[in-house]
Parts: structure tokens; sequence; C-alpha cells
């Protein structure tokens, strides 16, 4: 019986510690917290924002936030554009005519076609379906760690492993992209937190719950924090503007392309603006496509001037 007594105690002693080291990663990336509040000290941010942001930051998804995004480059080409298909084009479609209104207010605001938005917003979201679960704040912070030498050097040895298959830079050519891209990270995501700073301190946001994807975009268009505060646009004036919903997306993303020099009689103007949006020539394709099926697919239909542009036609 005491030996029994014994062993209870014994494992109710150890489950604590099995426990943490169950959760506990074994990836070599670590986040480092404590260096993080350092440094928006350091950056001359609000207390109430570094307290916030520390209060609510994810450690946990440091290893695949910083992989992504600083690794990414190593994938094949050609993601977008596998892409276009019957379902997306089929999409396309389906989310202009449940938006009529708002792509019509956009279209004669900002006079970018329909099926171009609606295709977008497909290839970043479905439409919303897929916005991303990853803590954006968290996400920034994450990249704000790219250039510490102990990340650099994990980071690199990675890069390495990934590249081995297809031998598509020599070693001493990734060392110093990696090397780039680490110290290029970190500055971007040193300037998206202090947008983000600003989202808050206007209020338009609550960055607490606000979650996107892991290069830190949020919405059905997945705008950055500061193509947030340039770019979003309320579909009802003097609103904030939720990209969250249809409405504002559609508007936002009208007025973007706009701003990035959209004109329906100049098609490599289309091109243009959209790698402005996602510098990716892949990325402007698909898009280009989806929309030029989307508009042929539909055929010849009376009175449908409100759901398609009919300078459409310039486009790719």
């Amino acid at each position: 019986m005491k030996f029994l007594v014994h062993l209870l105690v014994l494992l109710s002693l150890g489950l604590p510690a099995l426990a943490k080291t169950k959760h506990k990663s074994k990836s070599p990336l670590q986040a480092d917290p404590a260096w993080v509040e350092q440094e928006l000290s350091r950056m001359g941010l609000s207390q109430s924002f570094i307290t916030e942001s520390m209060k609510y930051y994810e450690p946990n998804s440091f290893d695949p936030v910083v992989t992504l995004n600083l690794l990414g480059f190593l994938r094949p080409a050609g993601e977008h554009m596998n892409r276009v298909n019957a379902e997306a084009v089929r999409e396309t479609q389906s989310f202009i005519r449940d938006n009529q209104d708002s792509f019509e207010l956009a279209e004669e605001k900002y006079q970018v076609p329909p099926n171009v938005i609606s295709a977008l917003l497909w290839i970043e979201t479905r439409h919303g379906d897929n916005m991303g679960k990853f803590h954006i704040v968290s996400a920034y912070l994450h990249l704000l760690q790219a250039n510490q030498k102990k990340n650099r050097v994990l980071l690199t040895k990675l890069a390495f492993e990934k590249n081995k298959a297809e031998q598509r830079f020599t070693k001493k050519e990734l060392r110093k992209k990696m090397a780039e891209r680490t110290k290029s990270k970190a500055q971007w995501a040193r300037e998206q937190i202090i947008a983000l700073a600003s989202i808050r301190k206007k209020k338009h946001l609550d960055l607490k719950t606000l979650r996107g994807s892991y290069a830190g975009a949020f919405g059905l268009s997945q705008f950055i924090p500061s193509s947030y505060l340039e770019y979003a646009k309320p579909a009802k004036r003097g609103a904030v503007a939720k990209l969250t919903e249809a409405p504002d997306a559609i508007m936002s993303v009208a007025y973007y392309l706009h701003r990035s020099g959209w004109k329906n009689a100049k098609p490599q103007s289309h091109v243009d603006a959209l790698m402005k949006y996602n510098n990716s020539r892949d990325y402007a394709d698909s898009i280009l496509e989806i929309s030029k099926q989307s508009l042929a697919a539909r055929g010849p239909v009376k009175d449908n001037r409100k759901i398609s542009s009919t300078k459409d036609d310039d486009a790719k």
C-alpha cells in the first residue's frame, strides 16, 4: 500500500514536467520575448502598445511564421496559376452576383472591373473562406527577430537544406541572399509594427484579436497594416473600413488598384497594378486569366453592365 501511495505521489509530481515536455517545440528556432519587448521600447512605441503586444504575443507560432516568410522564395514557381480552374471561374462569378451593388459602386468610383476584383479576392482568400489564423501582431514581432544572429544562422542552414533538391543557388549566393532577406524582413516588420501602433491609436481595429496570414496580411483582401492605413476604404462614407466584410474589401481593392495605375484601356497597367499588390507575375497572370474566363463563360447577357466592365476585353 505504501509503495502504491509513493508511486502515485511520484507520478503526480512528474505530470507537470511531462506536460511541459510534450508541448515544448523541438525546433531550434525559438522566439525571444524579452528581446522583443526591449526592441519595442527602443523603437519609441507607447508603453500601452508594448504592454498589450507582449500580453497577447504568441511565441509558439514563431517557427512557421519565420520559415514561411524567409524561405518562401525557394518554393517552385507557378503556384498561383495552378489555382486557375473551373471552380475559380464559377466562384468569381457567384461572388459578383452576391455583391452586385458593392461592385457597381466600386467600379463607378474607381473604374476597376468587378471580375478583376472578384478574381483577386478569390486568389487571396477564397472570398473570405481562408483569411488565415495567425495572430497579426505576433507575426510581425516574430519577423522583427529574423535578423538576430542565431536566427540568421539557423535560417541559412535551413535554406541550404531546401536548396539541395533543385540547386537553384550556390552556397555563396544563398548565404548572401539570406543575409539580405533577414535584414530586409526585420526592417519591414519594424515598419508594419509602427503602422499597427497607428491603427491601434486610431481605434480602427482590435489588435488583440486580429488574425490573418503568416505573412501578416488580413481580411478578404489580405492588406498588410501599412496598406490598411493608406488604401482601406469603407463602402459607407464615414465608417471604419472592415476588410472582413465584402463591401469594404471590394471598395478597398478597387481603390488600391486605381491608385496603382489601373487603366481599363491599357493592358500593361493591369499587370503593373496587380504586381504592386503582390510582386509576382504569376500572381498577376492568374487573376487576369480567371477574370477573362469568368467574363467569357457568362456569354452574352442582356443588361449585364452592373457586373462586368464593357472595357475589360483589354485585359490579357
